[in-house]
């Protein structure tokens, strides 16, 4: 999991030039209440000037989904236009479902895992 844009000198670069055995989804939430930028102290950075910090961040992911299309590295890209708890609700039940409908195609039972039920077993002891 990366944070944009605080994670793109750590781990773009293994992204965008590093093995090809990933697949990515973005996430952006909208966020209209951001603040401006009143001052830019560098000339280099004058296209900064007046612009919300909200709408850097949203081009700074249009970008980063060029780059990727152009070097043709799969992801998917999801906007969510309000912040709250139906959003939310609405993520988890597309990713149960996506998740279920996978492990059919694949000819797994998306219900046994039988690793993770020996973390669960385990704390279980712990706890008792």
């Amino acid at each position: 999991i990366s944070t944009m844009p605080s994670d793109n000198h750590s781990v773009m670069q293994l992204y965008l030039d590093g093995p090809r055995n990933n697949f990515f989804t973005f996430f952006y939430t909208h966020d209209n209440n951001a603040d401006r930028i009143r001052k830019i102290s560098l000339r280099s950075h004058d296209y900064l000037g007046n612009k919300k910090t909200s709408d850097i961040i949203y081009a700074q992911k249009i970008a980063t989904e060029n780059i990727f299309n152009k070097k043709n590295i799969p992801f998917r890209s999801f906007e969510i236009n309000q912040r709250d708890e139906k959003s939310l609700g609405e993520l988890f039940s597309f990713f149960i479902l996506e998740t279920i409908l996978l492990g059919k195609l694949l000819g797994l039972n998306p219900y046994d895992q039988p690793a993770v039920e020996l973390i669960k077993k385990e704390t279980k002891k712990i706890l008792i």
